[in-house]
């Protein structure tokens, strides 16, 4: 991997930038910056990867960082630009590069365009890597313009039948959920019993990071809706609950074990 020379980065980047608007010329230039600094003998591919994860250019994190500042600016200033350049990065890159079209996805005005996009970018995916990367960028245009459609769009995700994809629901729920907004917390708790019924343990232990998020930040709208459960015999409930309680609140542990005692 070559060292990287922050003054040549930084006017390598700046170039990049200026590319923004012709999508293939700018694809193809981030290509040449990446792979000229890959380390190759790290570098992820089919044979090296884990099972799940893609390819990538395994380049320093600097590199990618200075990207997406470089970046910055002149996606805030031409989204439609932004949207057509993380169009064109996907189909073919790397996990940098799909990483980076999430990036500039997430600057876009357009909610439908971006819905699309990411239904294609979920087919076949199961990096968690890139499942977060997605979650976190691609996704906040999408409950910023619509919170009602986005909760039908992340009821889709949770109840899908491929687990990637269910997974890929709940860490977009938590993310909405980290905004603090009623809606978000609507959505959160209304869909948050789909989780009793979750096969795939890394879909149910994501359910369980939103889980500890609402108790965290709704501590009393919580154990409202965990009173609620105690008429309604849910065993896989109970199951679900009772394996957060040591990460808990106190409250909210105490109120778990006393509907368990009731009943």
């Amino acid at each position: 991997m070559a060292p990287v020379d922050l003054h040549s980065l930084r006017r390598e980047t700046l170039a990049l930038s200026g590319l923004l608007g012709d999508p293939a010329a700018f694809a193809q230039r981030l290509r040449t910056l990446l792979e000229g600094h890959a380390h190759r003998l790290l570098r992820r591919g089919p044979s090296l990867s884990k099972r799940g994860a893609l390819p990538a250019w395994d380049v320093p994190g600097l590199l990618v960082r200075e990207v997406e500042a470089a970046l910055l600016p002149a996606a805030q200033e031409n989204p439609p630009a932004a949207l057509a350049a993380a169009a064109a990065l996907w189909p073919s890159g790397r996990l940098e590069e799909k990483q980076l079209a999430a990036f500039l996805a997430g600057f876009s005005q357009d909610s439908g365009e971006i819905r699309t996009l990411l239904r294609g970018w979920l087919e076949g995916v199961d990096d968690p890597v890139l499942l977060d990367t997605l979650a976190a960028r691609a996704c906040p245009p999408l409950w910023r313009s619509n919170a009602v459609l986005f909760r039908s769009d992340v009821r889709g995700w949770i109840e899908h039948p491929v687990p990637a994809r269910r997974r890929f629901g709940w860490t977009a729920l938590r993310k909405w959920a980290e905004e603090k907004t009623s809606e978000s917390a609507f959505a959160a708790f209304d869909l948050l019993a789909a989780a009793f019924s979750e096969s795939d343990p890394e879909a149910q232990d994501r359910a369980s990071g939103l889980f500890l998020k609402l108790a965290e930040f709704y501590p009393q709208e919580t154990q409202g809706w965990i009173s609620e459960l105690s008429t309604r015999s849910l065993e896989r409930g109970r199951t679900f609950l009772r394996r957060l309680l040591p990460r808990l609140p106190a409250e909210t542990a105490e109120l778990i074990r006393r509907i368990r005692t009731a009943e």
